[in-house]
């Protein structure tokens, strides 16, 4: 995953919660976004996205919707890969040259 890419699926994961915080509301509504919601994210993330399967346990889907799980998943993935911050992501710059050859 190159820098660019880490940045339009972190828009995604964005998107989402967006979604979860206005539509998610909804009773039914808002568990079908959050299983989708959690496909998605596991296909974009790997198994950490499968955090966002803990909305689920929300009945009401009032107090899950102020929390952006998406989010949350794609900045710690960010940080994890050092896709965040320039300074001491040797790994990550390695990484973005061996992709771009």
């Amino acid at each position: 995953m190159t820098r660019r890419g880490y940045f339009l699926r972190l828009a995604l994961s964005i998107v989402i919660d967006l979604f979860d915080f206005t539509l998610g509301r909804l009773p039914i509504f808002g568990a079908v976004t959050e299983g989708v919601g959690t496909v998605v994210l596991t296909a974009l993330w790997g198994p950490a996205g499968l955090v966002n399967i803990l909305e689920l346990f929300d009945f009401t889907e009032q107090v899950d919707a102020f929390v952006p799980t998406a989010t949350l998943v794609a900045l710690f993935v960010g940080w994890r890969e050092g896709f965040l911050f320039r300074k001491g992501s040797a790994n990550a710059e390695s990484r973005d040259l061996r992709q771009s050859e």
